[in-house]
This record gives structure tokens, sequence and C-alpha cells, in this order.
């Protein structure tokens, strides 16, 4: 008599985008309706956040009180200007599609680290007060950066060199708007220039959801593409568009990106339940 096949509980990937305060405040609201529908994000076997989505991955993986991550937060009394000549120069290489990719990051990492965007320390305090300066957790979660000296996409564990806050500080490190983070002698910024998902982190999980918040706005990559799984993807609608505004850092819009969140939940809980694994 032949064995019976090996029983093997489906695995989860859950990718979260980047998307700005405005996008940490629509994340924050559709986990927070998500829990309350029962399902819970944590229960995720993998969680990839990039950005944004790092900070909300964060809070998922810590079960943090998600409602912290509205508060305003203290900000120097005179901002340094911005040289919007880096910015413009960053924003034109992000839209190349015929260059080198890796080529391309690297002169992004090369302007972000000339700019003048402040003491890194500032980020630092920025997004520890933001996630309570908390340790990694036990959870499988993935923090993504790009280093500037390859162009090469850098993913943090709790098994490597950095701290958690570290890891945060340097995924949310927009170039030419935030410092460059140093972390083992080298520099990182922004995950999210080189996709605003990195979705490609999840291969190999039987189910893969993607909450957007820049759905709207960037299109997919080629890794984002080939993915070979049952993928279900969350992005804002029109009416949570509308909300975003056109400025992802507008601390008017983080309430009514929130409530949206909230809103969406409901039919996000519809599509999920089919599959997530009950608490």
């Amino acid at each position: 008599m032949p064995d019976a096949a090996t029983h093997r509980e489906p695995t989860i990937a859950l990718v979260l985008g980047g998307g700005g305060p405005v996008g940490i405040a629509w994340l924050a609201g559709l986990t927070q309706g998500l829990r309350t529908a029962g399902i819970d994000l944590a229960r995720a076997d993998r969680i990839i956040g990039t950005s944004a989505g790092a900070v909300v991955g964060t809070a998922i993986a810590t079960r943090a009180d998600l409602s912290t991550l509205l508060t305003p937060r203290p900000t120097p009394a005179e901002p340094p200007a911005h040289d919007y000549g880096p910015l413009l120069e960053i924003a034109s290489l992000l839209r190349t599609v015929d260059k080198d990719r890796d080529q391309v990051l690297r002169r992004v990492g090369e302007l972000a680290l000339g700019a003048d965007t402040g003491d890194q320390a500032v980020h630092l305090e920025r997004i520890g007060s933001l996630v309570g300066f908390a340790d990694w957790p036990e959870h499988d979660l993935l923090i993504t950066s790009i280093d500037i000296g390859s162009g090469a996409l850098r993913a943090w564990t709790r098994d490597d060199a950095a701290t958690l806050v570290q890891a945060l500080a340097a995924s949310t490190s927009v170039p030419g708007v935030f410092p460059p983070i140093e972390i083992g002698g080298r520099h990182y910024i922004d995950g999210g220039v080189r996709s605003t998902i990195n979705a490609d982190l999840a291969a190999g999980y039987d189910s893969v959801v993607i909450l957007e918040p820049l759905a709207h706005v960037y299109p997919r990559t080629r890794a984002d593409r080939s993915l070979d799984a049952r993928e279900v993807s969350i992005g804002p609608d029109e009416t949570a568009v509308a909300a975003f505004g056109g400025d992802l850092f507008a601390e008017a819009a983080l309430g009514p990106a929130y409530e949206s969140g909230l809103r969406q939940a409901v039919a996000a809980a519809a599509e999920l339940q089919e599959f997530w694994p009950a608490a």
C-alpha cells in the first residue's frame, strides 16, 4: 500500500508597500479593520515591508497598537530647506527604463548621500519614536532597503547586524528627503526606489497578499509580476485615492486615509477569509 502523501499547511506571505505617512495611515486602518473582522495579518508566515509598509509590517509583527502610527511626531522648528536640484535628478533617474537598474540606483544613492538632508540621528529618532524603539520580533519580518554602494536590494532580518530602528530608518530614507542610514560602514536608502512592494521576496509561498498604497501611481516591476502563487492585491479605491490627495506627507490626510483603510477592510476580509488561518 503506498504511503499517504505528507500533509503540508499552505504558506502565506504578506507584502506591504511604500506610500509615505499617508500610506502608513491607510495600511494601519486596513490592518485594524481586518483585525476587527477576524483576519489577523500577524498570522502570515512571512511579512515583507518596504518604506511605509516596513513601519506597518513591524506594527503587525509586534502586535502593536496601530492607532499610535497616526500620532503626529515632533519635527524640528526649522527643518532644513531641500535642494531641489538633486531631488529633480533623482526623480528623472528613477523614471529611466533603458539603463542598468543597479547603476541607476547607485547614482541615486550618490545624490542622496550628497544632498543636504540633515543628520541621520534625527531620522533614527523620528522612526524610533514612531514604533516605540521596538526590538526585532520573532516573526519572519523582512525590511527592504538599497545599498547605495552596489545599488542592490538589502532585505534586513532579525539575524542581521542592523537594529530594527536602523533597518526601518533605512527603508524609509526617501532619497533627497531624508539622509541615507549608515549600517556597518555602508549606507542605505529607501527600498521603494527599486520597487514599491519588492514582492519577489515572497517567491516560494503558496499565497501572497499584497497591500499596495501606491498601486494607482506606480506600475509593477518585472520581478513583482513573476510570482507563481495565489495572489490577492489590495490597493486604495477611488475614494481612498481622493483622501490621499497629492502630498503623501500631508498631516491633514492621515485621518481620512486611515478611515478609508477601515472602510476597505470589509471587502478585503471577505476576499481573504477563504484561505486565511483562523486565530
